[in-house]
């Protein structure tokens, strides 16, 4: 999708509500611009989040089913299964 604008007085650019909306822009949210190869790049900094952040604690208590010591005797023996039938087959 494509919008066009102005660039008005002393630089200024109307971000088209449009747009506004899907990205939920509101009044004093920060934005940054990147030029790459004649490309203006619109950032939206807190649409950028990094995950591991936005999901910090999200497990927070859960415990693993199996211990580190459980899950690779299971996996030995997965492999090992694998490898039988195979010399079987």
């Amino acid at each position: 999708m494509e919008w066009e604008t102005r660039v008005l007085e002393k630089g200024r650019v109307t971000i088209p509500n449009e747009l506004r909306d899907r990205l939920n822009l509101k009044k004093g949210d920060k934005i940054k611009f990147s030029l790459e190869g004649g490309v203006i790049r619109l950032i939206i900094p807190k649409l950028e989040e990094d995950v591991v952040e936005r999901t910090k604690g999200a497990l927070k208590g859960i415990e693993p089913e199996l211990t580190p010591e459980e899950l690779e005797e299971a996996f030995l023996t997965a492999v090992a299964s694998k490898i039988k039938a195979e010399e079987e087959a």
